[in-house]
């Protein structure tokens, strides 16, 4: 397998870091990370069954998929394997929702603190859906 290859649904290696593909952009991709057991839990966390993780091509069993988006170069990733359709459908349902949570906090955020509300008028949108990994500082720059 290649880096052209990589697709939605990929699960590729980022220096020691595993990711589920959710968006490819030509030099760039758009994953979410799978962390093992002995981390905290997230809301943001969706379980993954052992055939999902199999089929995937991974190796530990004791692994969920972080639904919080990170973006990456394509050059700096390994192929490793593919999730299902279905797997990757669960995934960006958690990440959609764990945007809308994060709005509704930055919204919350505002109404107290006057300094950040001066700085961010419109909660942050969910930028990676609309093509590109921006930070919550770059969106609200070219936002305001």
């Amino acid at each position: 397998m290649e880096k052209c290859d990589i697709s939605s649904g990929s699960v590729v290696l980022s220096g020691r870091q595993t990711f589920i593909v959710l968006q490819r952009k030509s030099a760039s991709l758009v994953g979410c990370p799978l962390v093992y057991e002995g981390e905290p839990v997230h809301r943001a966390d969706v379980a993954l069954e052992w055939h999902e993780l199999v089929e995937a091509g991974l190796s530990r069993l004791d692994v969920r998929c972080r639904s919080i988006p990170c973006q990456r170069s394509v050059l700096s990733v390994r192929l490793i394997g593919q999730v299902a359709p279905e797997t990757l459908a669960r995934v960006v349902v958690q990440a959609e929702r764990e945007q809308v949570r994060r709005n509704v906090e930055a919204q919350a955020r505002t109404g107290t603190c006057q300094n950040v509300a001066r700085l961010r008028q419109k909660p942050v949108r969910a930028v990676w859906l609309e093509g590109s990994m921006m930070s919550r500082r770059e969106a609200a720059l070219r936002a305001g």
